[in-house]
């Protein structure tokens, strides 16, 4: 009788251990998903808010570009004015901004996919690529 009691036991746990391992599969399904929308989200928000101000900056700029052409008594003048104004800020970027561009993102981005201890983890493995 304690043959079939542990052929039972074996079947008991091997259902148990099919039915842990389905509701991991499911869990990290969900827990990707969620992960996903999050970034999904915080994307298209990002676009939306961006292409407002993209609008407002370009208004702003023409505007201002024709402040200084009408105070400089030269319309084209205004305007390669704010045109050079945003390629220094390009040059400033392109030298000095993917460090802090790169530090905002995976800190923003590393909160969503992983927990506090993986989350310092990360960021120092990669702030420590950045320096080098």
């Amino acid at each position: 009788m304690s043959i079939f009691n542990l052929s039972e036991n074996f079947k008991t746990l091997s259902n148990d251990f099919h039915t842990a391992f389905e509701s991991s599969i499911e869990f990290y399904k969900l827990d990707f998903f969620g992960k996903f929308m999050k970034g999904a989200v915080s994307l298209v928000n990002l676009l939306v808010i961006g292409s407002a101000f993209l609008v407002f900056l370009l208004f702003i700029s023409v505007a201002v570009a024709i402040v200084i052409g009408e105070s400089l008594e030269s319309m084209s003048a205004g305007y390669f004015i704010v045109a050079g104004f945003y390629f220094l800020v390009f040059l400033f970027l392109l030298i000095f901004g993917k460090p802090i561009i790169t530090k905002k993102v995976l800190t923003k981005y590393s909160k969503v996919v992983f927990n506090e201890d993986s989350q310092k983890q990360v960021l120092d493995d990669e702030f420590k690529k950045l320096v080098d």
